[in-house]
C-alpha cells in the first residue's frame, strides 16, 4: 500500500505580498495616464469610445446635435471594488451561518499575520474556489468596466480586488488559488456579462421598455446597474455604444432529460433533468474582432439532481486575431483566445482558466451550407481536478498547471447549426494535493434539428475520460458516457 502523499501547503513568502501591492497602488493610477477624452456626435453617430461604458454630455450644438465625451472614472471603480468587499465581508460576518464563522472576524492581529505568511493553498470547496471565486472577481472587473476602463483597464482592478479579499476580507491565510482564479477568471466572466447586459439594456428607451432592460441588465450585471444608478445613467436618454450587437450571434435555450452511464450507457439507473444555455456571440470573419471579446462563446447548465445544480459553466473570448488567408468561400484566421472552465459533475469535475493560440476557419459550400472550425492550444495557468485519494490538502481535488487541446467543428444549413462536434483534452500536473498527472478529455457529438417558429430538437452525447496517474496510489482510469436529449429555442 502507498503511503499518504506528504506535499505540504507551500507559501510564497512577503515578495508576492509586495508585488500586490505595487499593483494596488498602480490601480488607482495608470488609467489617468490613458485617460484622454473623445468626443462624440449623435443625431446620427455614436460615442467615440463605444466601449468605455461611460459617457457625459457636453452640449447640445444650434443645429440641434448633441455632443458627448466618454469619461473615465478610475475613484469611483475603486470606491467599487472596496465597497464590493464590504458587502461580501458583512455578509459572511453578520449573516452567513448567523455571524457564528470565526474566519472572518478580522482584525490587525489577522491583517499582520496574513502578511507575515504569505500564501499558501486553501481547503475550501470545489465549488467555492471554482466558481464563486471568479463570480467575484467579476464584480471587481466590472466595477472598472462599468465606469469607462477598457477590458485591459479593468484587469487590474480585479487582482487588486481579489488581493485586498486575501489579506484583508479573512483570517484564513491568503490563498494563491484564489488569487489567481478570482482573477483571471474573473475578468473572463466579467466581460461576457458586461456584454450580456450592455445588449440588455437600451440607453435610448424610455418608460416601462427602460425600466424593465435596465433590471435585467442589473440581474446579469450588478455591478454596472448600481453604477448606472449611482451615476444618473439608469434613466438617462443618450445614445447606444456602436458595439452594443455584435454583425451576428445565436441563442438557445434548452430543458430536456440527460442520462449519465458508468462506462456505457445502458448502466445508467435513471434520466434526469438538466436545462441549458449556449450563447455564440459576434463573428470575426465579419469583423468582430476589434477588441477583446468581440467575439466570445458562454455556456451554463444546470443538472437537477447530480452532486451540484449548476453543472457546467464555459466562456471562450477572442482577444485578439488577424486572417491569414482566404477568399467568398474559405477564410482562416490565427488569433489569442482566454477560457474559463468548470465542470462539477458526477461524471466530471474540471476547473481552471487558461489563455490558448487559437486558428478559426470558416468554409461555405452552397449560399445555404457552411462549415465552422476552431483548434485552441491552450496552456492552463492553473487547474483542479478530481483526486480519488485524501492528502494533506484537506481537499478532494489537485491543483496545478497544465495543457489543453480543442478542436470542433459546426455545420450550419440556412444560418442553424445543425450538427455540432468537438474533443477537447487536458493534461493537469498536481503540484499541491496528491503527487499525480491527471489526463482528462470530453468529445461531444450534437444533432440539432429545426421544427418552427425557432424551436428544435436535439440529442448530444458525450463521453467523459479521466485517467489518473498517482505516484503514491494505485492509478484510476474513469469511462462516463451521457446522453442528452430535449427541445431547444433559439435566437
Amino acid at each position: 500500500m502507498k503511503s499518504v502523499d506528504s506535499h505540504t501547503l507551500r507559501t510564497a513568502g512577503p515578495s508576492a505580498t509586495r508585488v500586490a501591492l505595487a499593483l494596488l497602488l498602480l490601480t488607482c493610477i495608470w488609467p489617468w495616464l490613458s485617460a484622454v477624452p473623445a468626443r462624440a456626435q449623435d443625431g446620427g453617430g455614436p460615442p467615440v469610445l463605444p466601449d468605455s461604458g461611460a459617457v457625459q454630455k457636453l452640449g447640445t450644438s444650434p443645429e440641434g446635435v448633441e455632443t458627448y465625451v466618454a469619461v473615465r472614472r478610475p475613484w469611483l471603480a475603486a470606491g467599487e471594488v472596496v465597497a464590493t468587499n464590504v458587502v461580501v465581508w458583512t455578509y459572511n460576518r453578520y449573516i452567513r451561518e448567523n455571524g457564528s464563522n470565526p474566519g472572518f472576524r478580522i482584525g490587525f492581529k489577522s491583517i499582520a499575520e496574513n502578511y507575515k505568511n504569505g500564501f499558501e493553498w486553501d481547503d475550501n470547496s470545489f465549488s467555492t474556489n471554482q466558481f464563486a471565486h471568479p463570480y467575484h472577481g467579476n464584480l471587481y472587473f466590472n466595477a472598472a468596466r462599468s465606469n469607462g476602463m477598457t477590458y485591459w483597464e479593468s484587469i487590474p482592478f480585479t487582482w487588486a480586488g481579489s488581493f485586498m479579499w486575501e489579506y484583508f476580507g479573512e483570517v484564513h491565510h491568503p490563498a494563491m488559488n484564489d488569487w489567481i482564479a478570482t482573477s483571471m477568471s474573473g475578468n473572463t466572466m466579467g466581460e461576457a456579462l458586461f456584454r450580456f447586459s450592455q445588449m440588455a439594456t437600451n440607453n435610448t428607451a424610455t418608460g416601462s421598455a427602460r425600466t424593465w432592460g435596465e433590471l435585467g441588465g442589473t440581474l446579469l450585471n450588478p455591478v454596472r446597474g448600481f453604477t448606472r444608478l449611482i451615476t444618473g445613467d439608469f434613466n438617462r436618454v443618450f445614445p447606444n455604444p456602436s458595439d452594443r450587437f455584435p454583425h451576428s450571434s445565436h441563442f438557445a435555450y434548452r430543458i430536456g432529460g440527460r442520462t449519465v452511464g458508468k462506462d456505457n450507457l445502458w448502466t445508467a439507473d435513471t434520466t434526469k433533468l438538466f436545462m441549458e444555455m449556449a450563447a455564440s456571440v459576434g463573428d470575426p470573419f465579419q469583423g468582430d474582432n476589434k477588441k477583446p471579446f468581440d467575439s466570445f462563446d458562454f455556456g451554463a447548465q444546470l443538472n437537477f439532481n447530480d452532486k451540484s445544480t449548476l453543472g457546467r459553466v464555459q466562456v471562450d473570448g477572442l482577444l485578439v486575431s488577424s486572417k491569414i488567408v482566404g477568399d467568398a468561400n474559405s477564410q482562416h484566421m490565427i488569433g489569442i483566445t482566454q477560457h474559463y472552465d468548470y465542470f462539477n459533475n458526477n461524471a466530471f469535475e474540471l476547473g481552471g482558466q487558461s489563455l490558448g493560440a487559437t486558428f478559426l476557419s470558416q468554409m461555405r459550400a452552397t449560399k445555404r451550407f457552411a462549415i465552422r472550425t476552431q483548434l485552441h492550444l491552450e496552456g492552463i495557468v492553473l487547474g483542479a481536478t478530481k483526486a480519488d485519494y485524501a492528502s494533506i490538502s484537506g481537499r478532494s481535488y489537485d491543483f496545478g498547471p497544465g495543457l489543453g487541446f480543442e478542436f470542433g467543428g459546426t455545420f450550419y444549413y440556412d444560418n442553424h447549426p445543425f450538427l455540432i462536434l468537438s474533443e477537447n483534452e487536458f493534461w493537469i500536473h498536481s503540484v499541491n494535493g496528491t503527487v499525480a498527472e491527471h489526463y482528462l478529455s470530453g468529445t461531444r457529438a450534437r444533432l440539432d434539428l429545426p421544427l418552427t417558429h425557432g424551436f428544435s430538437i436535439g440529442a448530444d452525447y458525450v463521453l467523459y475520460t479521466a485517467d489518473r496517474y498517482y505516484t503514491d496510489f494505485p492509478d484510476v482510469h474513469q469511462r462516463v458516457p451521457e446522453l442528452r436529449t430535449g427541445v431547444s429555442f433559439n435566437l
